[in-house]
């Protein structure tokens, strides 16, 4: 049987410059194994939809290890794209899944580059930035990142956490708590693959607060080694995570019914079309 096709899923961002910087990360995936089908999917914006992608390799019987371009496991990953993954096992589709990238020391990696490029130095205090969600889970990763980019940075000045929506710490808010301390050289760190309304969003917040914004993780070579490291890992068997906090094992206040709850597919505008 030949190599599974890698199928990585983005949100997906109606932003072209953020559509072309995800195509433009695939390019480098590509690069470091050209004899791998490469393909990229969305799970909402823009076209093809995880569902409609999965579709067409199964009518050309191809197997698939679909990857959550993602940095951590929220609902997309375990709802919208575990969702769709599951209908297309079910129709007779083999299909791998592997986890999402964060967090890593290859995430760092390139991280560390972003802070460099924006001149940051030792004194220089962090926020990481990331979307937020609806999930204690994910949120929770990103102080985990957040931590392991200061163990990693090695710098005396502390790495603060914000989220551009659905919770707090606000880009606002984590800036000026870090005045109040006596920082008065704030980068703002967006923890986001590629730009689209929520980074945009995370810049205008830090500029207003007066702090400097790092660019995204971007088309970076060290995330193009880690979705590699992620197919590996799924085409495998070997994809091994942490899941005792998530919130459809663990039953959160406020959320307990989503224990054990069967996860759908997120509606992609493509999907509907189709009819």
């Amino acid at each position: 049987m030949n190599a599974p096709v890698l199928l990585a899923v983005a949100h997906g961002t109606s932003h072209p410059p953020g559509v072309a910087t995800l195509h433009a990360l695939m390019e480098q995936v590509r690069e470091l194994a050209p004899e791998l089908l490469v393909e990229l999917a969305f799970v909402d914006h823009e076209p093809p939809s995880v569902t409609g992608a999965l579709r067409r390799f199964a009518d050309e019987g191809k197997p698939v290890a679909t990857l959550p371009l993602l940095l951590t496991a929220a609902s997309h990953s375990k709802g919208d794209i575990a969702g769709a993954v599951r209908i297309a096992r079910d129709s007779g589709l083999v299909v791998d899944y592997g986890r999402p990238l964060g967090p890593d020391p290859l995430l760092l990696d390139a991280l560390t580059d972003r802070v460099r490029e924006a001149g940051a130095g030792p004194s220089t205090a962090l926020v990481l930035a990331s979307a937020g969600a609806d999930d204690p889970d994910a949120n929770a990763e990103i102080w985990r990142a957040a931590r392991l980019f200061w163990e990693y940075r090695r710098a005396e000045a502390p790495v603060e956490v914000a989220y551009a929506g659905a919770t707090r710490p606000s880009v606002t808010e984590a800036v000026d708590r870090l005045h109040r301390l006596g920082h008065d050289d704030v980068l703002v760190v967006p923890y986001f693959l590629a730009p689209g309304r929520l980074p945009g969003a995370v810049r205008r917040d830090a500029l207003a607060a007066g702090a400097r914004v790092a660019e995204v993780l971007g088309a970076h070579p060290s995330v193009a080694r880690l979705i590699l490291e992620r197919y590996t890992e799924a085409v495998g068997r070997s994809v091994l995570m942490n899941c005792d906090t998530c919130q459809y094992r663990s039953p959160w206040p406020g959320r307990e019914k989503r224990v054990g709850q069967l996860q759908q597919p997120h509606t992609h505008p493509a999907d509907v079309s189709r009819g």
